[in-house]
């Protein structure tokens, strides 16, 4: 993998959408952090579309 710079972040959610976030996670065997990076791609591929 590339070298990144990486910056911390803060999501303020409630206890039920961080479980679900966790389990969406876990789901594809992956990171929460990989799940928002896959979740980031995704929108900025459908935003170039328009």
């Amino acid at each position: 993998m590339a070298e990144r710079n990486l910056e911390n972040i803060t999501v303020t959610m409630t206890k039920e959408e961080k479980k679900s976030l966790k389990q969406a996670a876990l789901d594809n065997d992956c990171s929460v952090s990989e799940l928002i990076r896959r979740w980031l791609e995704e929108y900025r591929a459908k935003e170039a579309e328009k």
